[in-house]
């Protein structure tokens, strides 16, 4: 079901998109820290990321809300999770947010606005806005040293009894092989050219403690072999992020891109015969 949705998906044409105007709007940010192009490719991929998250964690909203009155989703890619969120409440009012809403799906749900802003120059609302606040994997795109003024200002948007929900990739790998290994080797090589880190995931726990915050926490690992727990969509989702960055990583790491392909190429046998596994982590917590 899911395969041949992503094949209509594939190619059915480009909807127009809406942008926030006005009040709603940010100025231009800093440099692009997202290194992956906004193309109908990357809208695929991002579907399949949530569908494979949704077979392994079993649900797309770990915070126990139960009537939220109004719901941001931050970096919205696609919209794919707020149209979900739109589902379950259908009287919340929703905002998509991201720098760039060219990914953004139409139409919209009911009682959902697009604003186009940037996370790194600060949130363009008002305080205690947000009964429910959702982020998702936004590590390869927020810099090391701009977590702490990011979680400040999610926090400064949310509601007293509020939730806020992250989920992120940590960098971690279990049953890693050198094929693997060499691959994370550049991909690190190029997220720390633009200030970014996937292991800084790892300290949402204490970051959220420092703010009041008692939040819960859920390690898991993505499988890469297999067909169980949305390992086929999660091998699709890492190898189709990787042939995009192919020229990015062979550049500043300065070796062929074909030597890129070819070990891109190599690397589901070995994920399959070692039963390869990437981290990851999902912190939520109630604002007090």
């Amino acid at each position: 079901m899911i395969w041949l949705w992503l094949a209509r998906l594939l190619g059915a044409a480009s909807s127009p998109i809406v942008a926030a105007t006005g009040a709603n709007a940010a100025a231009p940010g800093p440099a692009e820290t997202y290194a992956l192009p906004r193309s109908r490719r990357e809208q695929a991929r991002l579907e399949l990321q949530h569908f494979a998250l949704r077979q392994l964690l079993g649900t797309h909203f770990l915070a126990p809300i139960e009537q939220p009155g109004a719901i941001l989703d931050v970096g919205s890619g696609t919209g794919v999770w707020l149209r979900e969120a739109a589902r379950r409440w259908p009287r919340a009012q929703l905002v998509a947010l991201d720098k760039d809403l060219t990914l953004l799906r139409q139409p919209l749900p009911p009682h959902c606005q697009p604003v186009q802003a940037d996370l790194l120059t600060g949130l363009p609302f008002a305080e205690a806005r947000f009964d429910y606040v959702h982020q998702r994997f936004l590590a390869t795109a927020i810099p090391v040293t701009a977590w702490p003024g990011i979680l400040d200002d999610l926090l400064r948007i949310t509601r007293p009894g509020g939730w806020l929900e992250l989920v992120e990739a940590t960098g971690d790998t279990g049953n890693e092989g050198p094929l693997h290994r060499q691959v994370r080797t550049w991909f690190t090589t190029l997220l720390e050219r633009r200030g970014l880190r996937l292991d800084a995931a790892l300290n949402l726990p204490h970051w959220l403690q420092e703010r009041g915050l008692q939040p819960q926490i859920l390690r898991f690992q993505m499988p890469l072999f297999g067909r169980r727990r949305g390992a086929p969509l999660f091998r699709e989702d890492v190898l189709s992020a990787l042939q995009a960055l192919e020229s990015q990583l062979a550049a500043v790491n300065h070796i062929p891109r074909e030597q890129i392909a070819a070990t891109l190429t190599a690397l589901p046998r070995e994920w399959e015969r070692l039963r390869t596994s990437s981290g990851g982590i999902a912190v939520w917590g109630r604002k007090p």
